[in-house]
C-alpha cells in the first residue's frame, strides 16, 4: 500500500522573479545608452555568519557591548572589520539594516 503523495520541497520555496527587461532595450529610440546602475542592496545581499564561542567569551562580548551602549551585532561587525584591516583587506562588513514594512 502506497502512502500519500508528499509535496516536493521546492514547492515551498518562493520562486525568484525574472529581471524585467529595461524599457531602453525594448524601444527603438536612438537614445544614448548609459551604464546600468547596480541594483539596490536587498535581503538577498545579506549573509548570516554564525559564530560559536565559549560562555566566558560570550559573557565578555555581551558586557563590552553593554558598557559601550551598542548592540552586540555592531560590536561583532566592528571586530570583523578590524580583522580585515589587520590582514590588509578592505573593511567591507556592514551591519544589516532593519527591514521597513509599510
Amino acid at each position: 500500500m502506497a502512502g500519500p503523495v508528499r509535496p516536493k520541497l521546492n514547492s515551498f520555496v518562493e520562486q525568484k522573479a525574472s529581471a524585467p527587461v529595461p524599457a531602453a532595450a525594448v524601444s527603438d529610440d536612438a537614445e544614448p545608452s548609459r551604464e546600468a546602475e547596480p541594483p539596490a542592496p536587498g535581503p538577498s545581499d545579506l549573509k548570516t555568519m554564525q559564530v560559536r564561542v565559549n560562555r566566558a567569551g560570550w559573557v565578555e562580548m555581551s558586557r563590552l557591548a553593554q558598557d559601550l551602549d551598542i548592540p552586540l551585532e555592531r560590536l561583532m561587525v566592528d571586530a570583523f572589520n578590524d580583522i580585515l584591516l589587520k590582514h590588509r583587506k578592505p573593511p567591507v562588513v556592514e551591519r544589516r539594516l532593519p527591514i521597513k514594512k509599510g
